[in-house]
């Protein structure tokens, strides 16, 4: 070891500390991203199944939208163990083809577009990962699914 240069070995860890430790924090983060990616994802296509089944009560009646909101803010209830501040949902039906032989039966789809709010948990990540504003360290993810009314066939 050469004199008077002990401490050049601490300077350059120093140096490049933040940065590896911003690089590990980053892939660690982006790990806790795509998990509640497919949490946020899984939440629309459920609650787009069950606003498809419970859309319409009777044959031959037109879809309830009111009846799909309340069922699908149950079903986030259920999901989420009443933690309402973890996810917003919106919903909206869309009409895709008529019969021909028969103009008051429509096929309708339902659209659920879910947001979920991820914290960042890891330091630093936010200033490079997080929704503005920044500071609150937030990643909003969005989901949608189309799913298809379902029509009794009975009454």
């Amino acid at each position: 070891m050469i004199r008077g240069r002990g401490g050049q070995t601490t300077v350059e860890l120093l140096m490049i500390l933040p940065f590896f430790m911003l690089m590990l924090f980053s892939v660690l983060e982006l790990g806790n991203i795509a998990y509640h990616t497919i949490l946020a994802h899984h939440a629309a296509y459920e609650m787009a199944r069950v606003a498809g089944m419970v859309g319409v009560t009777k044959m031959g009646g037109p879809t309830d939208k009111s009846l799909i909101d309340s069922k699908l803010r149950d079903q986030a209830d259920l999901m989420f163990a009443g933690r309402n501040d973890r996810l917003t949902f919106t919903t909206r039906l869309e009409t895709t083809s008529y019969d021909a032989q028969n103009p008051t039966h429509v096929n309708e789809d339902v659209i659920v577009e879910v947001t979920y709010p991820v914290r960042l948990i890891f330091p630093g990540t936010s200033w490079l990962l997080a929704d503005q504003p920044k500071y609150l360290g937030m990643k909003y993810l969005k989901a949608a699914v189309r799913m298809p009314v379902e029509r009794p066939l009975i009454n």
